[in-house]
């Protein structure tokens, strides 16, 4: 059986998911741009990586939110007992983060983000597509590509 390329890029994530997770984040997760999870790892469950990324990206939303996140950002929000982290690799996979009690946790979630970039340069063909637009155009920006409905602010007269 001969691995593609996302395959490998799957288990290397789940590798480094688990590894985000022993050095002390409470669960990580890589969602692609359909709400698929590539991998977790931790205290999460496949059916809250999604929802999670999504209720971040909701509460959160605003003008600049897709040029932040898009621009490398890595935003975080409190829910109930759970400080929860969601960056955007390259354009195409969301991380989503649990921190942990750890006083690192920020950290571990920048460095599990760029080496999550860093996965997706070293492949050699596309794993998958980009997310459509940059949050300078018309279109609702990482949110709308999960599902989440996007409020539109109305024009003053």
């Amino acid at each position: 059986m001969r691995l593609d390329g996302r395959q490998v890029l799957a288990g290397s994530i789940s590798a480094r998911l688990t590894r985000a997770v022993d050095e002390g984040l409470a669960a990580a997760a890589v969602v692609d741009r359909e709400g698929n999870v590539v991998a977790l790892a931790g205290a999460i469950a496949d059916d809250e990586a999604k929802p999670l990324t999504a209720l971040v990206m909701h509460r959160l939303a605003g003008a600049d939110l897709a040029t932040r996140l898009l621009g490398g950002e890595i935003v975080e929000l409190a829910l109930d007992e759970r400080d929860v982290a969601v960056g955007i690799a390259k354009r195409q996979l969301y991380v989503v983060a649990v921190l942990g009690a750890s006083t690192e946790a920020r950290e571990l979630v920048r460095e599990l983000h760029d080496d999550v970039e860093g996965m997706l340069d070293d492949l050699t063909g596309p794993a998958w597509s980009p997310i459509p637009g940059n949050g300078g155009g018309s279109g609702s920006g990482p949110a709308a590509l999960l599902g989440i409905p996007v409020g539109r602010e109305r024009a003053k007269a």
